[in-house]
């Protein structure tokens, strides 16, 4: 202990360098504290201040990663560095720049004066938890990075606080979050009693001291048990879903919109990390004591369910954000289906590329998906702004009322449904693509995506028919010029990624490549690389 405090580990610019949009975001955060004892009114000042560190982060992550010192393991590995953890950085704090556009459109007037540094300050503490869950593979780590994620969330989700729905939507919100944290840390703690040790990844790491000798299978199956209840409340997975309507609900639209990717996708991230650190380590063992089938069986029926509650629940609801939240669920579903590919050898890495199926098909999910859902709230967010209303008859009329804004909206609820000429049709034909690949059971999941996709025409049709089909005596209006536009580059960016669908391709396949799962030490990836001769180019 005296040597430990006599010789402090002090990391060097290398080990801080792939971190870069982490301290940014720090430096954001504490510039946004100090900007009411400059400015009067702050919170326009606030959102410029986070919006600039946000940028600043960016292309700190856009130089960075072209460098390919980066790649592998630091402070003693508990932080991952990849190009699949930046590519995801760089989709969120993209997609955080977009929500401060869209609140500086739709709720920065009702926002009392002087809420704006809590607010972006607990955004951007959000923010940094997300960025950290998609990197990690330490036991303690995880727990620090998504409650560094989550308890900011709750707060987020009742900031309007005269608000009587939010209150309620946020108590629900930190009840659940509090249960479902609870169990998986209590799952984590049993991983690291049976294995003593809080590293996941490595060749001595907790996965392959699993997969060598699984030691009691019922405290495995409860560990494993609290880890899915722990990522599954933050993904919306069912049977974890019921905070996700009520507290869209409550929330301001801005929240609900940020909750509906940023939430979920770091989620995602940090399960198809762990998932294929356990798949990678199978590969190293003749004998393993896991079924990997039995993991993706369990993924992919969890996707499955997801996918349908989400697409049925959304049949019946008025309000939309109700209806963007089931819609969110469903998506989460689609998403969950690609990662049961993890447990395939051939996916987990081909030999073509180097890369992983089911992170390229996430990450290509994840970077259309912020567009759709980004537009779409904004769409809302503008609307409630003009009738103070979030009920689909809001927007009767909307097509008379305000042309560019239904069409951005209707651009922008078709590809969510996964209609050409709309980016949101090749995500999803790319998720069925890599699922039919690998045959066998996965083209059940295919099936399921297929039928859900017809389903879910059925609800955001019905937003549409109401915009251009229902009467109403509302006049007509002008929209926030700035909202305005950003609901139209998002519609103009679902365009523009159908029809550059190859180089987006290229890009999530080669930030699909995991380089640092299993650290420096670990024996060679290639080591496991099937021969050509099986996998046809």
């Amino acid at each position: 202990m005296i040597l430990a405090i006599s010789n402090p580990v002090i990391p060097t610019l290398s080990d801080l360098r792939p971190f870069a949009a982490e301290a940014w975001i720090i430096v954001s955060i504490v510039a946004v504290l100090l900007t009411p004892f400059f400015v009067k009114r702050s919170n326009f000042a606030c959102c410029a201040v986070a919006f600039i560190g946000l940028a600043v982060a960016l292309i700190s992550i856009l130089v960075i990663g072209a460098s390919p010192q980066i790649i592998g393991q630091r402070f003693d590995g508990m932080i991952l560095a990849d190009r699949f953890s930046l590519a995801w950085k760089a989709m969120l704090i993209l997609f955080v720049m977009g929500i401060l556009i869209m609140w500086m459109t739709t709720t920065a007037s009702s926002m009392h004066q002087g809420d704006g540094p809590e607010f972006f300050t607990l955004l951007l503490g959000a923010t940094l938890g997300m960025c950290l869950m998609s990197g990690t593979s330490n036991l303690l780590m995880i727990v620090m990075a998504v409650e560094m994620a989550s308890l900011p969330s709750y707060v987020l989700a009742g900031f309007r606080k005269t608000h009587r729905v939010g209150a309620e939507a946020s108590l629900k919100y930190v009840l659940f979050g509090a249960a479902t944290s609870s169990i998986m840390v209590y799952g984590l703690s049993l991983l690291y009693g049976l294995y003593g040790t809080l590293q996941l990844a490595g060749p001595e790491g907790l996965a392959a001291r699993m997969i060598a000798t699984p030691g009691s299978s019922a405290l495995l199956a409860v560990a494993v048990f609290g880890i899915i209840v722990g990522i599954g409340f933050k993904i919306s997975a069912v049977p974890f879903h019921f905070w996700c309507p009520d507290v869209f609900e409550g929330a301001s639209i801005d929240v609900s919109a940020f909750l509906s990717v940023a939430s979920k996708g770091a989620a995602l991230t940090l399960l198809l990390r762990i998932l294929l650190i356990i798949a990678d380590a199978c590969h190293y063992h003749s004998t393993a004591g896991i079924s990997l089938a039995g993991i993706a069986v369990v993924v992919g029926i969890i996707g499955a369910v997801t996918a349908t509650v989400g697409n049925t629940a959304a049949f019946v609801q008025t309000n939309i954000k109700r209806l963007l939240a089931y819609s969110s669920i469903a998506h989460a579903g689609y998403m969950l289906c690609a990662l049961s590919l993890l447990i395939n050898g051939a996916s987990v890495q081909t030999t073509a590329g180097g890369y992983n199926a089911a992170a390229q098909a996430l990450l290509l999910y994840l970077s259309v998906y912020l567009f759709m859902n980004l537009g779409a709230f904004t769409a809302a967010g503008l609307v409630w702004r003009e009738t103070r209303s979030e009920n689909l008859t809001a927007f009767a009329g909307l097509g008379r009322r305000s042309p560019a804004l239904a069409l951005f909206m209707t651009c922008c609820l078709f590809s969510l449904v996964g209609l050409p000429p709309f980016a949101g049709f090749v995500a999803k034909l790319n998720v069925m693509f890599v699922l039919a690949v690998n045959s066998g059971w996965w083209w059940a999941l295919v099936a399921v995506i297929g039928v859900n996709t017809i389903l879910s025409l059925f609800y955001y049709a019905r937003v549409v028919k109401v915009m251009y089909l229902s009467d109403s005596e509302s006049p007509a209006f002008v929209p926030n010029p700035a909202g305005l536009l950003l609901t139209g580059l998002c519609a103009t960016m679902l365009l523009a990624m159908l029809l550059g669908f190859s180089p987006l391709t290229h890009m999530t396949k080669n930030c699909g490549r995991l380089d640092g799962i299993n650290g420096p030490s670990a024996p060679p990836v290639t080591a496991v690389v099937p021969s050509p001769a099986h996998h046809p180019s």
